[in-house]
């Protein structure tokens, strides 16, 4: 508790990291109160067909777009795509309440709302991505995510309330233009995050359409995707679900939605405080199943109460799991990809997150016309449970890749090249690291040649070579093939042979020049070590 206790200080003392994770709040405070006031609205205007429509009408083009768009972000520094995703976010979300409150054709306020969903897809994503650059250990990484997770839980919480209390006090429409103006106050929270460390590197290889293609190529994303894409069909399912609930089984006033959304907010605000245990935990997978239980099973009995009290305890405590659950997606997220895919990651989440949200509000109304509604709350809350146990064998394997190597850590800590690294970086390097064993005699690296690796000797002695003049020998803790990683010609500059049997650790081009990139000092250390031992 103790180390749990100094990375929660260190978090919080991070300045960079409460600007974001105040920006964050203002964000899902906005996504949430906008939502349920759309959704009351479309409620009121065309019935529980309405509120379907609407919702679909925001989530398809945003399921579409999320992955795309976050493509695009990841071309650009952290902070400067998360302010550009704030005030996109200020200007279409004021769009659509001036145009609600206008009284629109429904038709025309679907769109303008389509328009303005895609816009908060632009957020998650960057921020996600951004927690690991903004964090030095990985302890303090965990503790950014449980921040977040607790951003979202009192948004969930106030959002609702603040959407129901402006609903009933003013217009749906009112509702939609603070919340534009609370996106404004998002773009401030930003400005204090720096310039940002760069995403791209002279092949480009880091940025677009390869990097989408690399997420979706690897299990561990597909598999953590499908997950969020199980819990957003919950979700989807559920938020037109308490409508009814609300409306028509308890017979509440129109603030009544709200203040059961809320329900989940304020049971995430009291799971969000128990994320601390993720901090320093070697084992995700048990947490997510137990999460992933606990945010279905108390929906599934929610369609049972004939009184506001219960559906709101029922409703607060999937909250608290929903909020366990999303907590461990990311933190998985993060150990398993390397940071240069992490925007692409969690656009793909974003996208079928949107996805499973969109399914969900299609599939309520014919779960609430076929089954009534209290099985239509027991076949959704037991949908997100399900689809965690059958994963539940992949996901322990998944635990057992993100350990870091000790031995390897230890060996890439005593290279100087990394000593300004944030030990967060270095543990990163170790996990992604490779190995490769030489004869004595061969050729790790030739000159001339291309070079996408850099070593560092685990064991044994080596040569280095230019032309026919020995340069210095290597031996255990030594490391070269820098050189060619930082050359836009990528050519190898000296022969590097075997001596003696030859154990190596190797870091890849990209990886190596993603660790490097957000601190300078490494990169003048590579050049100091050039100039002595090449030049």
């Amino acid at each position: 508790m103790g180390g749990r206790g100094e990375a929660l200080r260190r978090c919080w003392g991070n300045r960079r990291m409460r600007g974001a994770l105040a920006a964050y709040f203002l964000f899902n405070l906005n996504e949430w109160a906008s939502w349920i006031a759309l959704l009351v609205w479309a409620y009121d205007a065309e019935g529980v067909r309405g509120a379907s429509a609407i919702a679909v009408a925001q989530l398809v083009p945003s399921a579409v777009l999320a992955s795309p768009a976050a493509a695009w972000l990841g071309r650009m520094r952290g902070p400067r795509a998360l302010r550009l995703g704030y005030a996109a976010q200020a200007v279409s979300m004021a769009v659509v309440g001036v145009a609600v409150l206008l009284e629109v054709p429904f038709v025309v306020a679907c769109v303008v709302a389509a328009c303005s969903a895609v816009t908060m897809t632009f957020t998650r994503p960057v921020h996600h991505a951004l927690l690991p650059e903004i964090s030095d250990t990985a302890a303090e990484l965990t503790a950014g995510n449980a921040g977040s997770g607790s951003m979202e839980a009192a948004a969930i919480f106030l959002g609702p309330l603040v959407s129901g209390i402006l609903t009933a006090w003013w217009h749906p429409g009112g509702v939609l233009v603070a919340m534009g103006a609370a996106s404004t106050l998002g773009v401030l929270c930003t400005l204090g995050l720096g310039p940002g460390v760069p995403h791209t590197f002279d092949d480009g290889s880091d940025t677009g359409p390869s990097v989408s293609r690399s997420v979706l190529r690897d299990p561990a994303a597909r598999l953590l995707s499908g997950m969020v894409a199980a819990e957003y069909v919950l979700i989807g399912t559920l938020d037109i679900l308490i409508v009814v609930l609300a409306l028509d089984i308890l017979e509440t006033s129109s603030a009544g939605p709200g203040v059961l959304n809320s329900a989940a907010g304020l049971g995430g605000v009291v799971g969000a405080a128990f994320t601390v245990v993720l901090i320093g935990s070697r084992r995700l997978a048990p947490v997510l199943v137990a999460a992933a239980v606990v945010a279905g099973v108390p929906i599934a009995l929610a369609g049972l109460s004939t009184s506001v009290l219960p559906a709101f305890a029922l409703i607060a405590l999937g909250g608290a799991g929903k909020v366990f659950f999303d907590v461990t997606v990311r933190t998985f997220v993060q150990r398993l990809l390397p940071d240069r895919l992490l925007t692409a990651m969690f656009g793909l989440n974003e996208a079928t997150s949107m996805a499973g949200l969109a399914l969900g509000a299609v599939m309520a109304p014919a779960l609430v016309t076929g089954l009534g509604p209290a099985l239509a709350f027991v076949v959704t809350g037991l949908f997100l449970p399900v689809v965690a146990g059958l994963a539940w064998w992949t996901l322990g394997r998944l635990d057992a890749s993100t350990v870091v190597p000790a031995d390897r850590l230890a060996l890439l800590q005593e290279v100087s090249v990394f000593a300004p690294l944030a030990p967060r970086v270095v543990e990163r390097l170790a996990l992604f690291s490779g190995r490769e064993w030489h004869e004595p005699g061969v050729a790790v690296v030739r000159e001339g040649e291309v070079g996408d690796l850099f070593y560092v000797i685990e064991s044994g002695e080596a040569v280095v070579a230019h032309g026919s003049d020995t340069i210095r020998r290597l031996g255990a803790g030594d490391w070269f093939g820098e050189l060619a990683l930082l050359h836009a010609d990528r050519h190898r500059t000296a022969t590097v042979t075997a001596d003696t049997p030859l154990t190596l650790l190797t870091v890849d081009r990209t990886t190596f020049l993603t660790a490097l990139a957000g601190a300078p000092r490494s990169r003048s250390a590579v050049d100091d070590h050039a100039r002595v031992n090449y030049r």
